[in-house]
């Protein structure tokens, strides 16, 4: 028997969110993972959180002599790009590094954010 794929007006719509973060320490995939998910809990709580439904797409680590850098591509809920970004500007230190995020823009295809923002 075939499972039968949900049809694309029942499909939850996502926008992509491309960031650049600055850390004074290198950071780990999971690590940067942790830092965004938690933003997002400790401003809207679990139910909302659940709502907006955030992924981490790609990470990639700038080479820069002097700071790390990271590029980062977030999948979220359409409608919620703005209480993601509201959480991410939140963040300003983790484990005593300090952090510093910045929101390059929004866009409905992984494709055009790169075609505008050159992310990854």
């Amino acid at each position: 028997m075939k499972l039968k794929i949900l049809p694309p007006t029942l499909r939850e719509k996502k926008r992509y969110v491309g960031l650049k973060m600055y850390s004074e320490e290198n950071l780990k995939k999971e690590e940067i993972f942790s830092i965004l998910w938690n933003s997002i809990i400790n401003i809207y709580g679990e139910i909302e959180s659940s709502k907006i439904n955030l992924w981490i797409v790609d990470t990639q680590k700038v080479d820069n002599k002097k700071r790390n850098q990271y590029n980062i591509v977030v999948k979220c809920q359409r409608g919620y790009e703005t209480e993601l970004i509201t959480a991410f500007n939140t963040i300003y230190k983790y484990k005593k590094n300090r952090i510093v995020i910045h929101t390059i823009g929004t866009s409905g295809t992984i494709k055009s954010l790169n075609k505008k923002y050159e992310l990854i």
